[in-house]
């Protein structure tokens, strides 16, 4: 079954969310079932291995052991994707996460950032020794902000110095039977998807990208649709003269002009397991091809008064010179032990009125959802370019950790409420 026919009140709560693990209940269900919105690549990882796994560390602090969850993706065995869960006691959300890992078995629903569900199935749990069960005598703190941002980062340092051990001990979610088909094409073609400059009006999808460009243009296309109005967007403008791309998107607005190049790597299963090094290796000569394509777009468009361009066919006159300019340059992922190569390369946007940032796909993805107003994401999208200019590198996935809390702190407030209606 898809989850969002059967179960369509479910939908727009899933849009809300900007990524992670959702306890839901369906219906008249006894049990849980889990949401998992993440990356395209972790399910294709899932998919491969038929399963995924749980990590349940005992954590010391000041006052008890206390424990929270990551969940691991296994495109890579040393380093796989993962999603950090902070839980408290206090939290319904991390109760219901807990009631979910102590079941024998579970169904599953996997989405995009767009909202698409590509795979679903029931899994069986298998507790090697977690701390759930395990004779550690933990205790779960209670929620606040500072202390969730302080958990996932403990988590993430945790998981970074994990032993063989550890990856013994953790909860094994093993594919059982398939909910849903997965071999899914998706058409959409509604407006909030596709009413861009320069769209057809229709949008394809599927989970294994052997030519990735068309769909991260429209991916990105999509999520600037979260910020900023149809018209501002302009997705592979064109010169007048020579018909040549210029770059993927541009955005104006009355103030600002926003150059984005964009590049990404096939979502296949040999692409997901190459080795880390090479990923790297990709991901520093994509940056460097972005940047000179941005540059390359400034330079052509400040030549002229009035640049001619032409956007799906139809002729667009762009003047930039009272706009603040920024370059975006974005790739599929970025790496937390190489931010003075991204400072780097930040530096060569220099030139730009506005400068520029380097940004992986995810964490843009993130930051629009985040901060979906004109004025909102303008802000913070340059306080992130003054932050690395003047004081070096920032993680901009930890930046946009705000959002997830956010959704948390509405979802607790929407049970407390609940629980105060008197029954019917």
């Amino acid at each position: 079954m898809r989850l969002t026919v059967v179960y369509p009140e479910v939908k727009a709560q899933i849009a809300q969310f900007a990524g992670g693990l959702m306890p839901v209940r369906l219906g008249d269900d006894e049990q849980l079932s889990l949401v998992v919105k993440t990356q395209k690549e972790a399910i294709l990882a899932v998919q491969m291995h038929r399963g995924f796994a749980f990590y349940l560390p005992a954590l010391p602090s000041s006052s008890c052991t206390t424990t929270s969850l990551i969940t691991a993706f296994f495109d890579d065995d040393d380093e796989p994707l993962t999603i950090r869960t902070p839980l408290f006691g206090d939290d319904a959300f991390s109760q219901d996460i807990i009631e979910i890992l102590k079941y024998d078995e579970v169904s599953v629903y996997f989405f995009d950032e767009h909202n698409y569900e590509w795979i679903s199935f029931r899994a069986d749990l298998k507790d090697n020794g977690s701390c759930l069960v395990g004779d550690e005598d933990i205790h779960l703190l209670s929620y606040h902000p500072e202390t969730a941002k302080s958990v996932h980062t403990v988590l993430n340092d945790w998981f970074g110095a994990r032993t063989a051990e550890d990856d013994e001990r953790a909860i094994n979610a093993i594919f059982k039977e398939s909910l849903s088909p997965s071999d899914l094409f998706v058409f959409d073609m509604t407006p909030e998807m596709n009413s861009y400059q320069g769209g057809s009006g229709f949008r394809h999808d599927t989970l294994t990208r052997t030519d990735p460009g068309y769909y991260q243009e429209r991916d990105i296309s999509s999520c600037l649709s979260r910020v900023f109005e149809p018209g501002q967007i302009m997705m592979n403008p064109r010169r007048k003269d020579n018909h040549k791309e210029i770059l993927d998107h541009l955005v104006l607005t009355e103030e600002l002009a926003i150059l984005i190049q964009a590049k990404d790597s096939p979502t296949t299963e040999a692409g997901i397991t190459r080795t880390l090094h090479r990923k790297r290796l990709a991901t520093h000569s994509q940056i460097d091809a972005a940047i000179r394509q941005i540059n390359g777009a400034a330079r052509y468009l400040k030549r002229e008064s009035v640049a001619k361009l032409v956007v799906a066919g139809r002729d667009i006159d762009v003047d930039i010179s009272t706009r603040r300019v920024i370059g975006l340059a974005i790739v599929k992922e970025l790496f937390d032990d190489e931010g003075a190569a991204y400072v780097a390369a930040c530096k060569k946007m220099a030139g730009l009125s506005g400068g520029g940032i380097v940004m992986d796909y995810h964490s843009f993805h993130a930051l629009t959802h985040r901060f979906a107003s004109h004025d909102a994401f303008v802000q913070t999208l340059e306080k992130l370019i003054a932050h690395v200019r003047t004081h070096g590198w920032i993680l901009i996935k930890d930046e946009v950790f705000d959002g997830v809390l956010d959704w948390i702190e509405s979802m607790r407030a929407k049970r407390a409420g609940e629980k105060d209606q008197p029954n019917k």
